[in-house]
């Protein structure tokens, strides 16, 4: 009920206010509202200065907290001579002096063991892109071939005979200087009818 009577004073004042042309709001503008809200003014005097009403005190002035200092380490080096002495003074020592920090290394189990694994993926997918871009590729669309490269297989007469026989990576060099070196020598018959080449049917004529 409070509330809503300061709103409705303050509110009948304020159109008092800009009815007389002003902005800001004056003593007689107030008592008109309070007369038109059908409050007693002259009452207003007696109610004021009653034997019993409680008086705020006047506030005091608060006390500021004092501004905490800053850590230093050690003592400030004072300025040398051709520097003068509006300058700003040095930084404290700790400031010239490193502390090199170091990560932990990592010793639980399932830590290194997923860290590997994912070192290892990471490699065969740089190396596989290596070989994607530096040596011949397949497309896997017939439109699009740069967003899904294919590694192109090398065509072999005998493709089992890799899996079959497996050879180290320095024989397989040495072997292929010797071919290179070697002249060429006609096919030799095989009696393993599984590593013969194969042999196309000829198309009868009707």
């Amino acid at each position: 009920m409070l509330q809503s009577c300061l709103f409705e004073l303050a509110r009948s004042s304020r159109a008092f206010c800009e009815l007389s042309g002003r902005t800001v709001i004056l003593s007689g503008d107030v008592f008109v509202a309070l007369i038109e809200m059908g409050i007693n003014v002259e009452s207003l005097w007696s109610f004021a200065k009653r034997p019993n009403r409680i008086t705020l005190p006047t506030p005091g002035l608060q006390t500021r907290s004092p501004t905490p200092k800053i850590l230093q380490a050690g003592d400030k080096k004072p300025l040398p001579p051709h520097i003068p002495e509006h300058m700003a003074p040095f930084p404290d020592p700790h400031a010239y002096i490193r502390t090199p920090t170091h990560k932990q290394p990592v010793t639980e189990y399932e830590a290194i063991r997923e860290k590997l694994a994912s070192q290892k993926r990471d490699v065969e997918r740089a190396l596989t892109r290596f070989v994607a871009k530096t040596g011949p590729t397949q497309s896997l669309f017939a439109d699009q071939s740069a967003p899904f490269p294919l590694i192109a297989c090398k065509p072999m007469s005998q493709p089992y005979l890799a899996a079959l026989l497996p050879k180290d990576q320095v024989f397989e060099q040495q072997e292929e200087e010797q071919s290179k070196s070697s002249p060429e020598r006609p096919p030799e018959l095989v009696d393993n009818p599984y590593l013969r080449s194969v042999k196309m049917p000829r198309k009868r004529k009707r």
